[in-house]
């Protein structure tokens, strides 16, 4: 059980942690595949903060849990620790997606197409979840 689980952390937060990547070193290409909201549907300021300051943030921060995955996988003693970290991480940032998003919305800033705005909280609520147990 500990080797499916570490094998769903290590994919879930590869997936995180390329996109991050994606989104602050090819922000076109982000755009293209849905990573990253177009120019044009959101605030310059969010843009700014999501595309440039979170996401390097979140290339020097969200390797920890995929890291601890693949620790888990060899039955490493350290992946606890960068597990404890790394979730820490993700439901920092799960946090900080919904709340920026409710808290600018209400002032009336664009926040992106309802549809990628509903995938900004589904995914939040995603690399929440783990953390309410």
């Amino acid at each position: 059980m500990i080797t499916a689980i570490g094998i769903v952390v290590l994919i879930a937060g590869l997936i995180a942690w390329l996109g991050q990547s994606l989104a602050f070193f090819a922000p076109s290409w982000a755009v293209r595949f849905g990573v990253l909201e177009p120019e044009e549907d959101i605030d310059s300021t969010l843009r700014v903060i999501e595309a440039r300051a979170e996401d390097l943030t979140d290339i020097l921060l969200t390797w920890t849990l995929p890291l601890s995955g693949l620790l888990m996988v060899l039955k490493h003693p350290l992946w606890p620790y960068l597990a404890l970290v790394g979730g820490g991480v993700f439901l920092y940032i799960a946090g900080l997606i919904t709340l920026s998003r409710v808290f600018l919305k209400r002032e009336g800033k664009k926040v992106g197409l309802p549809a990628s705005e509903r995938a900004a909280y589904l995914f939040g609520g995603i690399w929440a979840f783990p953390h309410w147990q």
